[in-house]
Parts: structure tokens; sequence; C-alpha cells
């Protein structure tokens, strides 16, 4: 009788624990640990870039934020190694937000415009007026050089083509964030409402990714199978192509914001734009 009352709850400790699976959480598919931290004299990086060609880091600085137009904005450069190589590559700018990379061309956005920098010398091309645009935030571009940039507070995205600038996309009610082309989809987070949606850039159609992801970011693609959204407060997630999300990242509790992000495949590397904690910080990526 023993025997059968022992087996008895045994057997009903498994089926609890089987019952009961969804309580626990398996372990990400993803690991990050920090390679490098620059030092703390950037200011405000909002957004960081990599370029493969000439194996260099490109970071925006907002610098002082409480004047639109104050002109203290700039770009950087740090080498692999997160040193800065030099923090005041291109000044000149207001609040430089959101960058993209193409034919050597760097697209930065600026409060309403976006400026053209030549990636060679550091030299600006040209500023390019987005008409009745009040915050522009990221800039994506895909294959064939057309550059989409976000506006958070007209809730639209603007396309930019052959040096103009049009109103490509109202979003509606839900201000647009970070962007990200992937073949013939763009990614898009909304900080709004938190969620992460694909936009087919022919019909221009949305359709849900994934959710409740608050003050989403920054996004970037995180190796063939998924992409990596940041949370402006300090979270880092790794999304699937289904949907699926789990948080990789959290520094909210040091105060240490994850701004506009980047991964690249060639140094596999997630670079971290730190925002008020005024660094970069470079992560290796375990999948």
């Amino acid at each position: 009788m023993r025997l059968i009352l022992r087996y008895t709850f045994v057997l009903f400790i498994v089926a609890a624990l089987q019952g009961c699976s969804t309580l626990f959480t398996s372990k990400g598919p993803v690991e990050l640990k920090q390679v490098w931290a620059s030092d703390n004299t950037l200011r405000t990086p909002e957004s960081v870039l990599y370029d493969p060609e000439r194996n260099m880091l490109y970071v925006s600085n907002i610098n002082q934020s409480k004047d639109r137009k104050d002109g203290d904005g700039f770009i950087s450069k740090l080498n692999p190694q997160g040193e800065i190589e030099e923090l005041h590559w291109v000044t000149g700018l207001n609040n430089p937000k959101g960058m993209a990379l193409h034919n050597n061309v760097l697209y930065v956005s600026d409060v309403d415009e976006v400026v053209t920098i030549a990636v060679q010398t550091g030299a600006i091309l040209g500023r390019y007026e987005a008409e009745k645009s009040e915050a522009l935030n990221d800039v994506t571009v895909d294959e064939e050089g057309n550059v989409y940039i976000s506006d958070m507070e007209e809730k639209a995205i603007y396309q930019m083509r052959n040096g103009r600038i049009t109103h490509w996309l109202d979003t509606k009610r839900e201000k647009p964030n970070g962007l990200y082309v992937d073949g013939n989809r763009m990614v898009v987070a909304f900080m709004s409402s938190g969620e992460v949606r694909t936009l087919d850039t022919e019909n221009k159609e949305f359709k849900d990714l994934t959710d409740k992801i608050s003050n989403a970011d920054g996004i970037t693609k995180a190796g063939p199978d998924g992409y990596f959204v940041s949370n402006w407060d300090g979270e880092i997630y790794y999304v699937n192509m289904e949907g699926k999300k789990w948080k990789v990242l959290d520094t909210k509790a040091k105060n240490i914001n994850a701004a506009d992000i980047t991964y690249s495949e060639e140094t596999k590397l997630l670079y971290v734009p730190t925002f008020r904690d005024n660094r970069v910080v470079a992560y290796s990526v375990t999948y």
C-alpha cells in the first residue's frame, strides 16, 4: 500500500510539472556578452552604424537637445576596438539621429532634413529638407538606393529618391521609430504602441510581427533568422521570423539606454549607443 501511494505521489508531481510548464521559460536562442565599451566622451549618442568597407563605426551625437536648431550635433568615428578615432568628425549638425550608408554616402536624419556625407572625406554633400516634417528619426536604405526616414511627430515615413524627399506613408495614429529594410519588406518599430510590424514596400500593407516592446527604438538584422529590437529604456530583444521574442539585454537598472542599434555580420558584434550614458557598447552574439 505504501509503495502504491509513493508511486501515485510521483505521478502527481510529474503531471503537475507538465501542467505548469508554461511557468518556466527555456533559455533563449541568442546570448550577448560585452566585448568592449567606448569611453564616455560621446555626447548623447543616438545611433551607431558599422562601415564594412572601411572597418569603422559612425556615431551620431545629439549633444544638447533643448534647442532643436542649436548646431552642436556631430558625427564621431570609432575604430573596431571601440577607440574614438575622431570625436568631431562631422560637425555643424543639429540633433542627428538615424543613419544609413549606400554607395559611400552616409545619410543622416537631422530634425527636418536629411544630411548627406561623403564617408571618404567627411565632407557634407548636401542638406535635403523634408517638407512638413517635425521629428525625423531613423533612416534605412534599400538596394536601389531609396532612402526611408521615420517621423514620429508627423506619424509618417518619408522617402528620399534622386535627391528629393516626399511624404511616402501615413502611419495614422502610431509613431514610427526604428526602420529596417529587409529585401522587399521593411520592419517598423512603433514607439507609441510597442508594436513591431513588417511592411510590404510595394503595396504598403502592414503585418504584425511581434508586439509590446515598450518604447521600441532601433531594429537590426540578427543573422538570417531574426532581428534585434531595442527598447530605448535599456532593453534589447531577439525576435525570430515567427514573431517570438526573447529579452537578451536589460540595462534599465543602471540607467543605461539602448537607442538605435546595429549588428555587423563581419564582426559578429551588436553595437549599442547608450544615449545618456555617452558610450557605445559592443556585444558578441552567440546563436
